[in-house]
Protein backbone atom coordinates (compact mmCIF):
# COMPACT_ATOMS: atom_id res chain seq x y z
CA UNK A 1 0.00 0.00 0.00
CA UNK A 2 2.80 2.58 0.96
CA UNK A 3 5.25 1.43 -1.63
CA UNK A 4 2.10 1.87 -4.90
CA UNK A 5 1.17 5.87 -3.03
CA UNK A 6 5.18 6.62 -2.76
CA UNK A 7 5.55 5.40 -7.07
CA UNK A 8 2.16 7.51 -7.66
CA UNK A 9 3.50 10.75 -5.46
CA UNK A 10 6.77 10.25 -7.68
CA UNK A 11 5.20 9.34 -11.18
CA UNK A 12 2.88 12.61 -10.64
CA UNK A 13 5.70 14.85 -9.50
CA UNK A 14 7.36 13.60 -12.03
CA UNK A 15 4.22 14.68 -14.52
CA UNK A 16 4.23 18.04 -12.93
CA UNK A 17 8.05 18.41 -13.63
CA UNK A 18 7.48 17.52 -17.24
CA UNK A 19 4.52 19.99 -18.21
CA UNK A 20 6.39 23.01 -16.11
CA UNK A 21 9.49 22.29 -18.42
CA UNK A 22 7.43 21.91 -21.65
CA UNK A 23 5.67 25.20 -20.51
CA UNK A 24 9.19 26.71 -19.64
CA UNK A 25 10.53 26.14 -23.19
CA UNK A 26 7.84 26.36 -25.53
CA UNK A 27 4.77 28.56 -24.05
CA UNK A 28 6.46 31.29 -21.99
CA UNK A 29 8.97 32.18 -24.73
CA UNK A 30 5.88 33.11 -27.30
CA UNK A 31 4.31 34.90 -24.41
CA UNK A 32 7.11 37.44 -23.43
CA UNK A 33 8.20 37.52 -27.45
CA UNK A 34 12.11 36.45 -25.98
CA UNK A 35 12.11 34.27 -29.84
CA UNK A 36 11.60 37.53 -31.87
CA UNK A 37 14.81 40.17 -32.45
CA UNK A 38 14.86 43.09 -30.85
CA UNK A 39 12.01 46.00 -31.66
CA UNK A 40 9.94 43.30 -33.10
CA UNK A 41 5.97 44.38 -32.04
CA UNK A 42 6.04 40.87 -30.47
CA UNK A 43 8.15 40.99 -27.89
CA UNK A 44 6.62 42.48 -24.21
CA UNK A 45 9.62 43.03 -22.77
CA UNK A 46 12.40 46.19 -22.79
CA UNK A 47 13.64 45.11 -26.05
CA UNK A 48 10.16 45.13 -27.97
CA UNK A 49 8.24 47.51 -29.23
CA UNK A 50 4.93 45.66 -28.80
CA UNK A 51 3.66 48.78 -25.86
CA UNK A 52 4.62 51.11 -29.10
CA UNK A 53 1.88 48.62 -31.21
CA UNK A 54 -0.63 48.35 -28.59
CA UNK A 55 -0.27 52.33 -27.71
CA UNK A 56 -1.20 52.97 -30.96
CA UNK A 57 -4.06 50.15 -32.24
CA UNK A 58 -6.08 52.07 -28.84
CA UNK A 59 -6.31 55.20 -30.55
CA UNK A 60 -9.51 55.27 -32.48
CA UNK A 61 -8.83 56.61 -35.41
CA UNK A 62 -5.66 54.44 -36.34
CA UNK A 63 -5.40 51.23 -38.03
CA UNK A 64 -2.88 49.40 -36.79
CA UNK A 65 -1.17 46.22 -38.12
CA UNK A 66 1.40 43.94 -38.98
CA UNK A 67 2.96 42.89 -42.02
CA UNK A 68 4.44 38.93 -42.04
CA UNK A 69 5.23 39.25 -46.20
CA UNK A 70 7.37 40.87 -48.36
CA UNK A 71 6.74 44.48 -48.46
CA UNK A 72 4.59 46.24 -51.32
CA UNK A 73 3.82 49.89 -52.72
CA UNK A 74 2.39 51.74 -50.08
CA UNK A 75 -1.26 52.11 -50.02
CA UNK A 76 -1.40 56.31 -50.35
CA UNK A 77 -0.73 59.02 -48.46
CA UNK A 78 -2.56 57.77 -45.17
CA UNK A 79 -0.42 54.93 -45.07
CA UNK A 80 2.84 54.39 -43.17
CA UNK A 81 5.28 51.21 -42.27
CA UNK A 82 7.09 50.96 -39.53
CA UNK A 83 10.88 49.25 -40.38
CA UNK A 84 11.95 49.09 -36.91
CA UNK A 85 15.03 47.42 -35.28
CA UNK A 86 17.72 47.71 -38.93
CA UNK A 87 21.10 47.57 -38.22
CA UNK A 88 23.36 50.14 -39.32
CA UNK A 89 26.57 48.18 -40.31
CA UNK A 90 24.20 46.37 -42.52
CA UNK A 91 23.30 49.99 -44.42
CA UNK A 92 26.92 49.91 -45.04
CA UNK A 93 26.55 47.49 -47.74
CA UNK A 94 23.38 49.06 -49.20
CA UNK A 95 23.38 49.07 -52.97
CA UNK A 96 21.38 51.26 -55.65
CA UNK A 97 19.24 48.08 -56.22
CA UNK A 98 18.03 48.42 -52.38
CA UNK A 99 17.57 52.27 -52.02
CA UNK A 100 15.14 51.75 -55.34
CA UNK A 101 12.75 49.22 -53.70
CA UNK A 102 12.81 51.47 -50.82
CA UNK A 103 11.55 54.21 -53.34
CA UNK A 104 9.03 52.02 -55.11
CA UNK A 105 7.44 52.05 -52.12
CA UNK A 106 6.56 55.30 -51.60
CA UNK A 107 5.67 55.91 -55.47
CA UNK A 108 2.04 56.32 -53.85
CA UNK A 109 2.58 58.66 -51.49
CA UNK A 110 3.28 56.51 -48.31
CA UNK A 111 5.35 57.07 -45.42
CA UNK A 112 8.45 54.77 -44.83
CA UNK A 113 9.95 54.75 -41.56
CA UNK A 114 12.85 53.28 -41.27
CA UNK A 115 14.28 53.01 -37.43
CA UNK A 116 18.15 51.81 -36.22
CA UNK A 117 18.91 49.66 -33.60
CA UNK A 118 21.02 52.19 -30.81
CA UNK A 119 24.77 51.31 -31.67
CA UNK A 120 28.12 52.56 -30.20
CA UNK A 121 30.87 53.18 -32.35
CA UNK A 122 32.13 50.96 -34.68
CA UNK A 123 35.31 49.45 -35.06
CA UNK A 124 35.85 50.21 -38.88
CA UNK A 125 34.31 53.59 -39.23
CA UNK A 126 35.47 53.16 -43.16
CA UNK A 127 32.39 51.24 -44.50
CA UNK A 128 30.01 53.74 -44.87
CA UNK A 129 27.43 53.47 -47.41
CA UNK A 130 28.08 55.55 -50.17
CA UNK A 131 24.98 54.14 -52.27
CA UNK A 132 22.92 56.61 -49.61
CA UNK A 133 25.11 59.19 -49.35
CA UNK A 134 24.83 59.61 -53.64
CA UNK A 135 21.51 58.78 -53.98
CA UNK A 136 19.76 59.99 -51.07
CA UNK A 137 22.25 62.77 -49.97
CA UNK A 138 22.48 61.57 -46.79
CA UNK A 139 25.32 60.13 -44.69
CA UNK A 140 25.53 58.22 -41.30
CA UNK A 141 28.36 59.32 -38.60
CA UNK A 142 28.86 58.06 -34.99
CA UNK A 143 29.64 60.30 -32.03
CA UNK A 144 32.91 59.00 -30.39
CA UNK A 145 31.75 56.45 -27.84
CA UNK A 146 32.69 53.51 -26.25
CA UNK A 147 32.56 50.63 -28.47
CA UNK A 148 30.71 48.62 -26.96
CA UNK A 149 27.59 46.96 -28.40
CA UNK A 150 25.04 44.53 -27.33
CA UNK A 151 21.32 44.15 -27.25
CA UNK A 152 21.34 40.19 -26.22
CA UNK A 153 21.48 40.96 -22.21
CA UNK A 154 17.87 42.18 -21.77
CA UNK A 155 18.37 46.24 -21.68
CA UNK A 156 19.57 48.73 -25.21
CA UNK A 157 21.33 51.49 -25.17
CA UNK A 158 19.63 54.45 -23.79
CA UNK A 159 21.34 56.92 -26.68
CA UNK A 160 23.15 55.83 -30.18
CA UNK A 161 26.28 56.77 -31.23
CA UNK A 162 24.94 56.98 -34.76
CA UNK A 163 23.12 60.55 -36.30
CA UNK A 164 22.49 61.85 -39.83
CA UNK A 165 24.51 64.19 -42.14
CA UNK A 166 21.65 65.18 -44.10
CA UNK A 167 21.28 67.27 -47.54
CA UNK A 168 19.48 70.11 -47.81
CA UNK A 169 16.47 67.86 -48.97
CA UNK A 170 16.19 66.52 -45.61
CA UNK A 171 14.06 67.65 -42.92
CA UNK A 172 14.98 67.41 -39.12
CA UNK A 173 12.72 66.03 -36.74
CA UNK A 174 14.80 65.68 -34.04
CA UNK A 175 18.65 66.44 -32.31
CA UNK A 176 20.77 64.52 -30.00
CA UNK A 177 23.69 66.75 -28.94
CA UNK A 178 23.39 68.95 -31.55
CA UNK A 179 22.76 66.16 -33.72
CA UNK A 180 20.41 65.44 -36.77
CA UNK A 181 18.93 62.17 -35.23
CA UNK A 182 15.75 61.91 -36.83
CA UNK A 183 15.33 63.33 -40.53
CA UNK A 184 12.78 63.26 -43.39
CA UNK A 185 12.35 63.90 -46.93
CA UNK A 186 10.38 63.69 -49.90
CA UNK A 187 11.16 60.56 -52.27
CA UNK A 188 9.07 59.14 -55.01
CA UNK A 189 5.79 60.39 -54.62
CA UNK A 190 6.20 60.12 -50.68
CA UNK A 191 7.92 60.44 -47.57
CA UNK A 192 11.19 58.39 -46.09
CA UNK A 193 12.05 59.05 -42.56
CA UNK A 194 15.45 57.74 -40.93
CA UNK A 195 15.65 57.65 -37.43
CA UNK A 196 19.09 56.88 -35.46
CA UNK A 197 18.53 56.91 -31.78
CA UNK A 198 15.05 54.88 -31.78
CA UNK A 199 15.23 54.63 -28.04
CA UNK A 200 11.72 56.29 -27.45
CA UNK A 201 10.36 53.51 -29.65
CA UNK A 202 11.01 50.51 -27.58
CA UNK A 203 9.07 49.63 -24.74
CA UNK A 204 11.87 50.43 -22.24
CA UNK A 205 11.75 53.35 -23.72
CA UNK A 206 7.67 54.07 -23.60
CA UNK A 207 7.66 53.41 -19.69
CA UNK A 208 11.11 55.73 -19.08
CA UNK A 209 11.12 58.40 -21.26
CA UNK A 210 7.89 58.47 -22.97
CA UNK A 211 8.19 61.24 -25.54
CA UNK A 212 5.09 61.50 -27.28
CA UNK A 213 5.63 64.46 -30.08
CA UNK A 214 8.67 62.72 -30.99
CA UNK A 215 6.82 59.55 -32.16
CA UNK A 216 4.00 62.02 -33.71
CA UNK A 217 6.49 62.98 -36.01
CA UNK A 218 7.89 60.21 -37.17
CA UNK A 219 4.30 58.42 -37.86
CA UNK A 220 3.18 62.03 -39.55
CA UNK A 221 -0.15 61.99 -40.80
CA UNK A 222 -0.20 58.49 -41.59
CA UNK A 223 -3.86 56.80 -40.34
CA UNK A 224 -3.16 53.37 -41.28
CA UNK A 225 0.38 52.18 -39.75
CA UNK A 226 1.79 48.85 -40.14
CA UNK A 227 4.79 47.82 -38.28
CA UNK A 228 6.95 45.30 -40.66
CA UNK A 229 8.00 41.86 -39.10
CA UNK A 230 8.79 40.04 -42.21
CA UNK A 231 12.21 41.64 -42.21
CA UNK A 232 13.14 39.88 -38.69
CA UNK A 233 12.17 36.56 -40.54
CA UNK A 234 8.68 36.60 -39.03
CA UNK A 235 6.38 35.33 -42.07
CA UNK A 236 2.52 34.31 -42.14
CA UNK A 237 3.03 30.36 -42.81
CA UNK A 238 -0.67 29.45 -41.49
CA UNK A 239 0.88 26.39 -38.77
CA UNK A 240 -0.61 25.23 -35.56
CA UNK A 241 2.12 27.63 -33.71
CA UNK A 242 0.84 31.20 -35.37
CA UNK A 243 -2.76 30.37 -34.32
CA UNK A 244 -2.15 29.81 -30.91
CA UNK A 245 0.12 32.98 -30.66
CA UNK A 246 -2.21 34.88 -32.19
CA UNK A 247 -5.70 33.84 -30.16
CA UNK A 248 -3.72 33.06 -27.21
CA UNK A 249 -4.33 29.64 -26.94
CA UNK A 250 -0.84 28.38 -25.47
CA UNK A 251 -2.45 28.35 -21.72
CA UNK A 252 -5.84 26.41 -22.89
CA UNK A 253 -3.34 23.75 -24.36
CA UNK A 254 -1.35 23.60 -21.52
CA UNK A 255 -4.64 23.02 -18.82
CA UNK A 256 -5.93 20.41 -21.96
CA UNK A 257 -2.21 18.81 -21.26
CA UNK A 258 -2.79 18.88 -17.42
CA UNK A 259 -6.14 17.24 -17.27
CA UNK A 260 -5.09 14.79 -20.10
CA UNK A 261 -1.73 14.05 -17.22
CA UNK A 262 -4.84 13.57 -14.79
CA UNK A 263 -6.91 11.14 -16.66
CA UNK A 264 -4.46 9.16 -17.36
CA UNK A 265 -3.21 8.87 -13.61
CA UNK A 266 -6.36 8.57 -12.63
CA UNK A 267 -6.69 5.42 -14.60
CA UNK A 268 -3.61 3.97 -13.89
CA UNK A 269 -3.96 4.11 -9.73
CA UNK A 270 -6.08 4.44 -7.05
CA UNK A 271 -6.12 5.73 -3.30
CA UNK A 272 -7.94 2.37 -1.93
CA UNK A 273 -6.45 -0.63 -0.72
CA UNK A 274 -5.17 -3.90 -3.13
CA UNK A 275 -7.93 -5.86 -2.38
CA UNK A 276 -7.00 -9.51 -0.87
CA UNK A 277 -6.19 -12.69 -3.21
CA UNK A 278 -8.28 -15.30 -2.65
CA UNK A 279 -7.81 -19.07 -3.81
CA UNK A 280 -9.30 -19.92 -6.68
CA UNK A 281 -11.48 -23.70 -6.69
CA UNK A 282 -14.61 -25.22 -7.90
CA UNK A 283 -18.07 -23.79 -7.09
CA UNK A 284 -20.30 -26.37 -5.87
CA UNK A 285 -24.04 -26.40 -6.43
CA UNK A 286 -26.79 -28.77 -6.43
CA UNK A 287 -27.66 -31.96 -8.39
CA UNK A 288 -30.77 -32.05 -10.94
CA UNK A 289 -33.15 -33.79 -7.69
CA UNK A 290 -32.49 -31.82 -5.40
CA UNK A 291 -32.82 -28.65 -8.17
CA UNK A 292 -36.57 -30.39 -8.87
CA UNK A 293 -37.15 -30.23 -5.28
CA UNK A 294 -36.35 -26.72 -4.48
CA UNK A 295 -38.29 -25.69 -7.49
CA UNK A 296 -41.58 -28.37 -6.00
CA UNK A 297 -41.13 -26.82 -2.71
CA UNK A 298 -41.61 -23.02 -4.42
CA UNK A 299 -44.39 -23.82 -6.73
CA UNK A 300 -46.27 -26.67 -5.17
CA UNK A 301 -47.92 -26.65 -1.71
CA UNK A 302 -47.48 -29.07 0.57
CA UNK A 303 -51.28 -30.39 1.16
CA UNK A 304 -51.99 -29.91 -3.07
CA UNK A 305 -48.47 -31.91 -4.03
CA UNK A 306 -49.68 -35.55 -4.07
CA UNK A 307 -52.87 -34.38 -6.12
CA UNK A 308 -50.73 -32.35 -8.36
CA UNK A 309 -48.28 -35.91 -8.97
CA UNK A 310 -51.05 -37.96 -9.56
CA UNK A 311 -53.18 -35.69 -11.87
CA UNK A 312 -49.85 -35.68 -14.10
CA UNK A 313 -49.07 -39.17 -13.82
CA UNK A 314 -52.59 -39.63 -15.02
CA UNK A 315 -51.96 -38.03 -17.83
CA UNK A 316 -49.88 -40.57 -19.28
CA UNK A 317 -50.71 -43.64 -17.48
CA UNK A 318 -53.21 -46.48 -19.06
CA UNK A 319 -56.69 -46.76 -18.09
CA UNK A 320 -57.20 -50.11 -16.15
CA UNK A 321 -57.16 -51.41 -12.78
CA UNK A 322 -54.01 -50.06 -11.43
CA UNK A 323 -54.94 -46.82 -11.70
CA UNK A 324 -57.90 -46.95 -10.01
CA UNK A 325 -55.58 -48.89 -7.07
CA UNK A 326 -53.72 -45.70 -6.60
CA UNK A 327 -56.26 -43.87 -6.43
CA UNK A 328 -57.61 -45.68 -3.59
CA UNK A 329 -54.56 -46.08 -1.54
CA UNK A 330 -53.85 -42.11 -1.88
CA UNK A 331 -57.87 -41.59 -0.63
CA UNK A 332 -56.85 -44.30 2.17
CA UNK A 333 -53.65 -42.22 3.21
CA UNK A 334 -55.34 -38.99 2.45
CA UNK A 335 -53.06 -35.72 0.89
CA UNK A 336 -52.05 -33.98 4.31
CA UNK A 337 -49.43 -37.54 4.71
CA UNK A 338 -47.82 -36.84 0.96
CA UNK A 339 -44.96 -39.20 2.03
CA UNK A 340 -47.25 -42.12 2.75
CA UNK A 341 -49.62 -41.61 -0.12
CA UNK A 342 -46.60 -41.75 -1.92
CA UNK A 343 -45.36 -45.10 -0.62
CA UNK A 344 -48.78 -46.45 -0.87
CA UNK A 345 -49.04 -45.78 -4.51
CA UNK A 346 -45.91 -47.39 -5.57
CA UNK A 347 -46.73 -50.62 -3.67
CA UNK A 348 -49.70 -50.88 -5.62
CA UNK A 349 -48.54 -49.83 -8.78
CA UNK A 350 -45.46 -52.80 -7.29
CA UNK A 351 -48.42 -55.17 -6.96
CA UNK A 352 -49.90 -54.86 -10.08
CA UNK A 353 -46.45 -55.13 -11.76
Amino acid sequence: MKSSLVTSLIAGALALLFFWGLEQVAVAPLETGEVYPPYSSLRFDPLGARALYESLAALPDLQVERLYKPRATLAGMGSAVLVLGVDPSAWSKVTDKTLEEYEKLTANGGRLVIAFLPVRTPANLSEQPQSMNSRWNIRLAYRDMPRVTSTSTGTIPRSSALYFEPGQEWKTLAHSDDHASAVERELGGGTVVLVADSYPLSNEGLRQARDAGFISRVIGPARRIVFDENHFGVVESGSVTRLMRKYRLQGAVAMLALVAALFLWRNASTFLPPREAHASGPVTGRDSMEGLSALLRRGVPEKDLIETCLSEWSKTAPREARAERVQQEIARVGKHHPVEAYRGASRALMEKA
